[in-house]
């Protein structure tokens, strides 16, 4: 979900100093965007199955990285079909009329050792909150990978307030971790 995550892929980067900033897009199928919750104090994990990205980075300016990150909320898979059901609903996703969160980097700051804090907005259901989180890149060639996670309270966004919500205690704080893989955009 979060498009937190997401604070990803970008990273991908290796261009020579004083390159043009390089493009890339994240290879989805090679890519993995899990959520973490927590259902009656029990940690659940689920996955977002369909995404699509593209990032820019300027290895001279890593702050003016830029990625984003398209998520399509029908393909969110919570563990057990009774469960994914009730999140696509219009108490917690709204799928049918928010189909697609998106995440927009806004900066990453270097933190050392190949790790980056990584800064941007999500969108879900219409509303768009700042959301942060920690990532390592990798970087092999043509190919790059972004490993990290973020969170952020499902309460900004509206999700799980309505009445299905009585049936069973979700946490407030969603976490998204992510494994990423990115690869040159071509042209």
């Amino acid at each position: 979900m979060r498009g937190a995550a997401i604070l990803l892929g970008l990273a991908a980067l290796s261009a020579p100093a004083g390159a043009e900033p390089l493009r890339w897009e994240i290879d989805a199928e090679a890519s993995r965007i899990g959520i973490v919750y927590l259902i009656n104090g029990e940690q659940r994990r689920g996955e977002i199955g369909r995404f699509s990205g593209a990032a820019r980075f300027d290895p001279d300016d890593v702050s003016a990285a830029r990625l984003t990150l398209e998520i399509d909320m029908d393909s969110v898979d919570v563990g057990e079909p009774f469960g994914t059901f009730i999140v696509k609903t219009s108490d917690w996703f709204d799928v049918a009329a928010h189909p697609t969160a998106r995440y927009e980097l806004d900066r990453m700051e270097p933190l050392g050792d190949g790790r980056f804090r990584a800064e941007g907005r999500l969108t879900m259901r219409g509303v768009e909150h700042s959301v942060s989180g920690d990532l390592s890149l990798d970087l092999a060639g043509e190919i790059a990978g972004a490993e990290g996670a973020a969170s952020f309270p499902r309460s900004l966004y509206g999700i799980g307030i309505g009445f299905t919500a009585l049936f069973v205690e979700v946490g407030d704080e969603v976490g998204v971790e992510f494994d990423l893989v990115a690869t040159p955009e071509d042209g």
